[in-house]
This record gives structure tokens, C-alpha cells and sequence, in this order.
């Protein structure tokens, strides 16, 4: 992947992009614009260990995408570090990898969606995440989950001191890294919808990066329930 050559202000967004769509993108978008990043890279996820969709286009193939989707946007980045990574691909250790790769005194913040956040309790040591990065938790479109129940959430599992700071748009708590709310994202578009308007044979045009949609459909994609074999 591309190294920073200043310290700078890094995003990553990490998923299983099974496949990439336009939400993601108009997400990182408005976050990058929002904060300020330098630079955002898309990681997609080489070995999920919780949840593994069907059908789950082969790495190879969902890192392509990746490559098509930020191709015209400088700044975005498609990045392959996890598939470098041992199995399971476990948040905690591919942050750590992550900082290795970028100036010590870059700051990183890493960009999740709010129901994907609100299962943190189940990732692993999840507690040592905090201290390594900002997380910036973007509400989407169509999820139940709140405002209200992200605040619970985190005085339950992560500090039961933490507050949200208004001005600041952040929940923050002595030793913590800011925990940043982004209630923009708001296309509603999921990847899987994607995924049964395809095993159905409709369009999924204007819902994905053309570039992505034609690499669809010219690997046949999607168009059976079952998952592609892996071709490291």
C-alpha cells in the first residue's frame, strides 16, 4: 500500500465489501470531508472470524472491486494488508499492522458502521482498540440502532465514565481515543440487497461504482448462493 510520508491524518475502513456499493463510499466521503483525513484506505477482510456472507466473492475478487470503486478519487486507497495477516482477521491485530505501515505520528481513525459497532463487545480484546485509534461510528440508513443506544453501549462495555461532548461531536473519557459520531451515510444501500437483486438477475446499476458493476457481471458474480473458492 501506498506509505505516508508525513504524519498526517489516516482513515481506514475495514469490511467484508461483498461487494462495495456506493453507500460505503458516500460514507468515507463525507467522514474524510468531515475530519479532515489525508488519506483513506479500504481493507476488505481476508478471513471474516464472526460473520461470513453467502455468496462471498473470493478476496481476490473483492479487492478488485475495491481497486475499480476509488480508482478516479485521489486519496482512497484499496488495501491488501490483512491478506498478509495470519488467520482470523481480528480487528485488533490488523490495526496493530496497520500503524506499522504509517508514521508513528500519524493519527488513525477507523471507520466502522453503527450496527457493525455496536457488536464490539464480541470482538476480540476489543478494549485494547481503544488506545490505538479514533473511531469514527457512521449511522446508515435503514439500521435500528441509535444515537442513544451507541452511548449505553459504550458506558456498559468500554467506560462507564464516557460522554459525549457535544461541541467536539465526540464521546471521550480519560484514556480513550475519541470515539467520533458521523449520522451522515445516509444511502441506503446494503450489500445484501445487492447480493439478492443479483441471485435474482436484476440491476444493481446506480447502486455500485459502474466499474465495479461491469466487473460483476462480467465474472458472473453473485448469481448462485453458493460461496466462490478462494484463489490466493
Amino acid at each position: 500500500m501506498p506509505r505516508l510520508l508525513e504524519p498526517g491524518r489516516v482513515g481506514l475502513m475495514g469490511g467484508t465489501f461483498n461487494p462495495v456499493h456506493l453507500g460505503h463510499l458516500r460514507a468515507a466521503e463525507e467522514i474524510a470531508e468531515k475530519l479532515d483525513l489525508d488519506q483513506v484506505f479500504f481493507m476488505p477482510s481476508a478471513r471474516p472470524p464472526h460473520k461470513a456472507p453467502t455468496p462471498i466473492a473470493a478476496y481476490r475478487q473483492r479487492l478488485e472491486m475495491l481497486k475499480l470503486a476509488v480508482s478516479d478519487r485521489p486519496g482512497f486507497w484499496a488495501s491488501d494488508l490483512e491478506n498478509h495477516l495470519s488467520y482470523p482477521s481480528y480487528t485488533l491485530n490488523t490495526v496493530r499492522a496497520f500503524r506499522e505501515e504509517i508514521p508513528a505520528r500519524a493519527r488513525l481513525f477507523f471507520l466502522v458502521g453503527l450496527d457493525s459497532f455496536m457488536t464490539i463487545p464480541a470482538w476480540h480484546q476489543y478494549r485494547e482498540i481503544f488506545s490505538l485509534v479514533d473511531f469514527v461510528v457512521f449511522a446508515r440508513a435503514g439500521i435500528a440502532e441509535t444515537f442513544e443506544s451507541l452511548g449505553e453501549m459504550l458506558k456498559k462495555n468500554v467506560e462507564p465514565k464516557i460522554k459525549w461532548n457535544p461541541r467536539l461531536e465526540t464521546f471521550s473519557a480519560p484514556g480513550l481515543k475519541p470515539v467520533h459520531f458521523q449520522p451522515g451515510g445516509r444511502l441506503e444501500i446494503s450489500s445484501s440487497d445487492l447480493r439478492g437483486r443479483l441471485l435474482t438477475g436484476a440491476s444493481v446499476r446506480y447502486l455500485v461504482p459502474e466499474p465495479v458493476r461491469v466487473y460483476i457481471e462480467t465474472h458472473d458474480l453473485y448469481r448462485t448462493e453458493e460461496a466462490v473458492p478462494e484463489d490466493r
